[in-house]
């Protein structure tokens, strides 16, 4: 019988952003620790790490002028992760929180970036409103709000920088249809031609999803892995192993014969 994924983009999908958090912040941390003249938060990753629990308690209690709340701070951080080119800007946004300073507009426009898009003509949440549009048409999202209080707690325990807003319930649980043609089975059954190439530390989508997808798709697929941060790799953070490996693949069709790790440059 074909192995085959039940994963969907759904609660239990968006419940993985508290896992690719932990597993990115480390990458944060020790940027910022390695200029904590600069930053001034914290001269390690363990001190880098306590003064983000510091700033998210400071805000829930209390939201910085700009409207900064625990949330949003979360948030803004969460997005951030997405691209190591954001990592500067995140950093001046943790100091001028943690010392009271104004806080610069954050860039936005990624996935799940607080802010999207460049032109005052845009609304702010206008990327996560088409966002919401596509996935919550997309795959059944449970409606049972009890469950999501449950899942919060359990996650807030298991990965508690983030988990507890990755679990909480969104408006999929409200939306007024249902999607019209079924979920697409990923299976073990077909061609051997697929290549997958998936980030160490993604934020968005960790690595334990990858490795989920790889083994419904048995030997259909071979996977690279790189050993980097961030949600992009082909050609974006200057991985020849795994640049070199995807290139050829585009160009010839040939694959590793196995599985492959790539180190750091």
């Amino acid at each position: 019988m074909s192995a085959r994924s039940k994963r969907r983009w759904d609660e239990s999908f968006v419940r993985k952003f508290g896992e690719g958090f932990q597993n990115r912040f480390p990458d944060f941390a020790e940027f910022a620790a390695a200029q904590d003249e600069k930053y001034g938060l914290g001269a390690t990753p363990e001190a880098v790490e306590k003064k983000y629990y510091e700033i998210a308690e400071k805000l829930d209690a209390e939201p910085s002028p700009e409207g900064y709340n625990g949330q949003v701070f979360r948030q803004v951080t969460f997005s951030s992760f997405y691209y190591d080119s954001e990592l500067p800007k995140l950093a001046e946004i943790w100091k001028a929180l943690d010392t009271d300073q104004p806080v610069p507009t954050p860039s936005g426009g990624a996935e799940g970036g607080a802010t999207t898009g460049t032109s005052k003509d845009i609304p702010a949440d206008n990327y996560l409103a088409s966002q919401m549009h596509v996935i919550c048409n997309d795959s059944n999202w449970s409606e049972d709000v009890a469950a999501y209080a449950r899942n919060v707690e359990e996650d807030r325990a298991t990965y508690p920088m983030f988990g507890a807003a990755g679990a909480d319930i969104t408006p999929c649980a409200f939306w007024p249809s249902e999607p019209v043609e079924p979920p697409v089975k990923i299976t073990d059954d077909g061609p051997s031609n697929i290549l997958m190439l998936h980030n160490l530390r993604d934020n968005a989508t960790p690595l334990s999803g990858a490795r989920e997808m790889r083994a419904a798709l048995g030997d259909r697929a071979r996977m690279v892995t790189a050993d980097q941060g961030s949600h992009l790799a082909y050609k974006y953070l200057d991985n020849k192993c795994a640049d070199d490996i995807v290139t050829k693949f585009l160009l010839t069709g040939e694959r590793p014969e196995k599985d492959t790790a790539c180190e750091k440059n």
